[in-house]
């Protein structure tokens, strides 16, 4: 009885291996990760500011 309840160990690596295979592969590091966001952020930024300097220079204003 108690042998049925037991998966046998080649049933268990298949199983194992059907797992790993579904796991999608990432091999972008956690830092590379933040430096990509962090990049994005002040790219956006830099746009944010260039566009509103560019506005008020559109309307007349002398900014620097």
């Amino acid at each position: 009885m108690v042998r049925r309840a037991m998966m046998s160990e080649s049933r268990r690596n298949r199983r194992k291996a059907e797992r790993n295979k579904r796991r999608t592969k990432n091999n972008i590091t956690k830092k590379d990760r933040i430096i990509g966001i962090l990049a994005l952020i002040i790219i956006f930024i830099i746009a944010a500011i260039a566009a509103y300097y560019y506005s008020l220079s559109k309307a007349g204003l002398k900014l620097f």
